[in-house]
């Protein structure tokens, strides 16, 4: 019986010891909400533009919050870009907006034709990592890698994970 109760109290301590070691129940001396992680600024523009991609013109707003908010809601989400002379591609900047925060790790981008939804474009993986509401960064467009001028195209943002890509945010591209 003495041998019972050993592993019982044995199996007891096993599994309690995770919640000590993550400032549990028996760590008094802890603050509480210490290892909870800042808010995300822009989790009200998460709510009201989450799932879009922006494409700017210049530079972008570099605003959080109700200024990127207000911002989102002054811009169409559909962006027309044209091609610089004797140049063969199409520089872009674009902003997307997430409904809820990505994983960690790398972001991708899918390009298809709007007239051939199912032919994939162009997929380019993004060196920097996600994790925020907000994603931006430059991109471009060359006529060499499949776009073409007068086409429509519809951006994806999202992730490989498990080898399936996850769609978080799409906005559309007019090439002109």
């Amino acid at each position: 019986m003495k041998i019972l109760w050993a592993a019982l109290a044995l199996l007891v301590a096993t599994n309690a010891a995770p919640v000590f070691a993550k400032g549990g129940a028996g760590d008094k001396g802890a603050k509480k909400g210490a290892s909870t992680p800042a808010a995300d600024p822009n989790t009200a523009v998460a709510k009201a533009h989450g799932g879009k991609v922006w494409f700017l013109a210049g530079t972008s707003p570099g605003a959080e919050g109700v200024e990127l908010s207000k911002w989102l809601s002054s811009h169409a989400s559909v962006g027309e870009v044209s091609q610089k002379p004797n140049e063969e591609r199409w520089p872009i900047n674009y902003l997307a907006v997430f409904k809820k925060p990505p994983a960690k790790g790398p972001m991708t981008i899918e390009f298809v034709d709007k007239k051939e939804p199912s032919t994939l474009v162009a997929q380019d993986a993004s060196q920097t990592p996600g994790g925020a509401l907000v994603f931006q960064e430059p991109y471009d467009l060359d006529a060499n890698n499949g776009f073409n001028k007068g086409h429509t195209y519809i951006m994806k943002v999202g992730q490989l994970i498990k080898g399936r890509f996850v769609t978080y945010a799409t906005g559309e591209i007019s090439l002109k």
